[in-house]
């Protein structure tokens, strides 16, 4: 693509445009930050309509309002300058398992923090070879079910519980990252298609509970592959995404032979432990399945709201359910001279915030000049 054309990325190798103000770099750290285009303009000195005007192209700032616009977002300066990867937050389709009191500026926040896992992606594959996307074409009008079904024929994966779901969907090229609720606050999981590379993001909410995390990222991939086109956004596609889940981690046939004839609660659990799925899921397929009628199935919702602690899972049973590519792409790429600083450097942020990206908890010590508060 070339570097003048107005698309979902923007490339120079000539650097012939470098230092030029791209509009939607202001926007993407702006709404990273929840920093209304009022309370911008207030800290940098110009006005709420100087700043909607720099977001829409229709004038730039000056270089030493440029100058305080970074160091407000916390970026450099270069982070607003034309001729880098970018993925503008408006010609993205996501999907998201959000809270109901999810705002539109909510899901922005997070598509804005997406582009940011995409550009590292982006900056490490020019040091690291990371696995290339690996997913089937899923005919239209397939079901879920079907399109679960041909994931694991074309993962080559083997009949029975699906082990080590993170560790499976990144060495098949699909970006995990888990995002901390100060950063997104209302959405408890989603997925974006950036430039072919798929993202799953997850937050606390969901890793607090590995089979929870199991099937969130489970529905993410049935978004990615039966949704990827779509911008809608409804609760049958969600009711799909969730089939597609069940489907996948526990295949039709294999519960067939699995579950128990009749409700029990006991032998779901341990059935739950093994395939890696929580008792609530298997009750649900129980039903789809014919094994227990809807009212039996609220009796036993109701029951394991009282006996099941979802915060005593054995997460410690399930090693690689973690994202780590990213984090190992890191170590490899410095390891052959392109260290932290230099990944800051191609993004245009601060080497603590890439760290930040990578899930590596910042361990430096906190330090302050005598007699500063």
């Amino acid at each position: 693509m070339r570097d003048d054309t107005p698309g979902l990325f923007d490339i120079s190798g000539s650097g012939q445009r470098h230092g030029r103000f791209e509009p939607a770099r202001l926007t993407q750290a702006r709404v990273r930050r929840s920093v209304t285009k009022s309370d911008l303009a207030t800290e940098v000195g110009v006005s709420a309509a100087a700043i909607g005007q720099y977001e829409a192209g229709i004038n730039s700032p000056r270089p030493d309002v440029l100058e305080r616009l970074a160091k407000a977002l916390d970026v450099q300066p270069g982070f607003f300058s034309v001729g880098r990867p970018l993925a503008r937050i408006d010609t993205l389709n996501a999907h998201f398992r959000s809270l109901r009191s999810a705002r539109v500026s909510d899901r922005q926040k997070a598509l804005a923090t997406a582009t940011l896992v995409w550009e590292l992606t982006f900056a490490l594959e020019r040091h690291v070879r990371l696995p290339e996307t690996d997913l089937p074409e899923i005919r239209p009008g397939s079901s879920p079910a079907e399109a679960a079904a041909l994931l694991r024929r074309h993962w080559d994966l083997p009949d029975g519980p699906v082990k080590h779901l993170a560790t499976t969907a990144e060495s098949h090229g699909i970006v995990l990252a888990v995002r901390p609720l100060g950063e997104i606050d209302a959405v408890d999981a989603f997925s974006v298609i950036i430039v072919d590379r798929p993202i799953i993001i997850t937050t606390p909410r969901r890793t607090e509970n590995v089979f929870k995390h199991r099937f969130s990222i489970a529905h993410e991939i049935g978004h990615v592959l039966l949704h990827a086109d779509s911008g809608e956004h409804s609760a049958a596609i969600e009711k799909e995404a969730d089939e597609f889940a069940a489907a996948f981690l526990t295949p039709a046939a294999s519960m067939d032979a699995a579950l128990p004839q009749r409700l029990d609660l006991a032998a779901l659990d341990r059935l739950g432990r093994t395939w890696g799925v929580s008792p609530t899921s298997l009750v649900r397929r129980m039903v789809e399945r014919g094994r227990t009628t809807e009212s039996s199935a609220r009796r036993a919702y109701q029951r394991l709201l009282t006996v099941y602690d979802a915060k005593a899972d054995p997460t410690s049973a399930y090693p690689g359910e973690m994202p780590t590519l990213l984090r190992k792409a890191a170590e490899l790429a410095g390891d052959h001279g392109a260290p932290v600083p230099v990944l800051a450097e191609a993004l245009k942020i601060s080497a603590a915030q890439v760290r930040n990206l990578l899930g590596e908890a910042d361990e430096r010590p906190v330090l302050r000049l005598i007699g500063s508060d």
